[in-house]
């Protein structure tokens, strides 16, 4: 077993391509943002997922290998403005 934590980071990554102001501030998306700021922790191994990959980023090998899920939802999501 790997002593690191395994994080992955999804987001809709939306918002960001819609509003140009959203985009100046995350180029990157808001999870880039958060996975670069997680990856100068040494004991954790970070990806991300977005919404438009296959399995919205999610598939089952990648699930099978994230000890913890952060989710960061704007209006993609049922009911939401996206």
């Amino acid at each position: 077993m790997s002593d690191s934590i395994r994080v992955t980071v999804w987001n809709e990554f939306r918002h960001e391509k819609k509003n140009e102001k959203v985009a100046q501030i995350y180029p990157e998306g808001i999870h880039g943002a958060i996975a670069r700021y997680l990856r100068t922790q040494p004991d954790l191994n970070v990806r991300t997922a977005t919404l438009d990959e296959t399995d919205h980023g999610l598939t089952e090998e990648v699930l099978a290998a994230t000890d913890v899920l952060t989710w960061w939802g704007h209006g993609a999501q049922q009911g939401g403005a996206g």
